[in-house]
C-alpha cells in the first residue's frame, strides 16, 4: 500500500536508488536489500564522476563555439 508520494526534489538519495535500480532492471526494493552498502557507495561515486565529466565535456564544447563565434 502506497501510503505517501515520494517527494524526489527533497530527497535525492531516493531520487538515485530509483534511478539506479531503473538502470540495472531491478527494483528498489530489490536494490536496497541485496545491494551492500559499499557498493551503493561506489555507484554515487560512478554517477557523480560520469556526471562532472559529461559536464566538463558540454562547457569544453560551449567555450569553443564561443571562440568560433567570437
Amino acid at each position: 500500500v502506497l501510503l505517501r508520494q515520494t517527494n524526489f526534489r527533497n530527497n535525492l538519495d531516493t531520487l538515485f536508488q530509483f534511478q539506479l535500480a531503473r538502470d540495472l532492471g531491478m527494483t528498489v526494493t530489490d536494490l536496497r536489500s541485496k545491494m551492500p552498502l559499499k557498493e551503493y557507495n561506489q555507484w554515487i561515486s560512478f554517477y557523480t564522476y560520469e556526471n562532472n565529466e559529461k559536464n566538463k565535456a558540454i562547457a569544453m564544447q560551449e567555450a569553443e563555439m564561443k571562440k568560433r563565434n567570437g
